[in-house]
């Protein structure tokens, strides 16, 4: 009985490799950018200084996150303005990030009065997104 076998070309191979690896790549930009839209969506109607809004970030680690005070800003900021500039912000934090080491990715909100926000203001934009995600229990 004759053994069958052929040999694989490593040039063919490493070509399907970074394919699949460019497309994991574009797919978990597409799903961050996703998150980013919907922090910025979920937070637009109670813009009242833009602090919030503009203070989420994307980190890979213990940095210390974006954070925007609302003290001696002023109020009734346009919520569209302040969404656009926390928006492109995080578009920021997006391009440059590296997909590739990427080990450990983080929304994180440096906000002094995020959890105000969160819980007493009855906001829940990280409750909302996880519930979306699926983060949230």
């Amino acid at each position: 009985m004759a053994r069958g076998g052929f040999k694989v070309n490593k040039s063919a191979l490493t070509a399907e490799f970074n394919k699949i690896r460019d497309f994991a790549e574009l797919e978990a930009k597409s799903f961050t950018n996703d998150i980013a839209d919907d922090a910025i969506r979920f937070s637009i109607n109670f813009v009242d200084t833009g602090a919030y809004i503009t203070s989420f970030s994307f980190s890979t680690g213990s940095g210390r996150p974006r954070g925007v005070t609302s003290r001696r800003k002023q109020r009734n900021q346009p919520a569209g303005q302040k969404a656009a500039e926390g928006r492109d912000l995080l578009a920021g934090d997006i391009a440059e990030l590296n997909f590739e080491t990427l080990q450990n990715l983080k929304l994180r909100n440096g906000s002094p009065h995020a959890e105000v926000v969160e819980e007493n203001l009855q906001k829940k934009v990280f409750k909302r997104l996880g519930i979306k995600y699926g983060w949230y229990n």
